[in-house]
């Protein structure tokens, strides 16, 4: 089965993840932090002051890191997602027409295969038996092709409905990974 993403869509997908798992390494930052400062707090030996102050430093260090690097690879994301979007929106219509089409000629297969059946059943009665049976087995092919192309562009149809999900629950994490974390 031939693989139904483009490799720009491949490549943002991959980039949602890695940017996914920024967030989430910096909310596990964030709450040691926090757990640290806790503990730092209740802390009367000044050894274990010194080394819950320098651990806690360095750490907001690297979240400090890796929230630059989560806003700015949101910024990447957030416009690569809408140009895509909105390249899957006319993809999605074309899509829309060619399913429209194969099922007319679907239809049109079926009608076909229809009227040769009919036309056997009376050619049955006399004897141009041969010539049907070709023009039958014709039809069933073609029936069977446009029935195999309307599930083909139906599931692309699918996958770009979903895909269109994604990004927009996307879009969404994006602004609110902007209002916690700040712009």
């Amino acid at each position: 089965m031939a693989d139904i993403h483009t490799p720009a869509e491949r490549r943002l997908k991959r980039d949602i993840t890695v940017k996914n798992e920024i967030r989430q390494d910096l909310e596990k930052r964030m709450s040691l932090i926090r757990r640290l400062s806790g503990k730092l707090r209740k802390c009367k030996n000044h050894q274990n002051v010194s080394r819950y102050s320098s651990t806690i430093k360095r750490h907001r260090n690297k979240a400090e890191q890796l929230r630059d690097e989560l806003l700015q690879r949101n910024e990447d994301l957030e416009q690569r997602i809408k140009k895509e979007m909105k390249y899957s929106e006319k993809e999605m219509d074309d899509f829309k027409t060619q399913l429209e089409k194969e099922t007319r000629e679907m239809e049109e297969a079926r009608s076909k295969l229809e009227k040769a059946k009919t036309m056997r059943e009376k050619s049955e009665k006399t004897g141009k038996q041969e010539k049907l049976s070709t023009e039958m087995i014709r039809a069933t092919k073609r029936l069977l092709r446009e029935t195999a192309d309307v599930k083909k562009i139906a599931k692309e149809l699918s996958s770009e409905e979903k895909d269109a999900i994604l990004f927009t629950q996307e879009l969404k994490r994006i602004e609110s990974d902007k209002l916690i974390y700040g712009q």
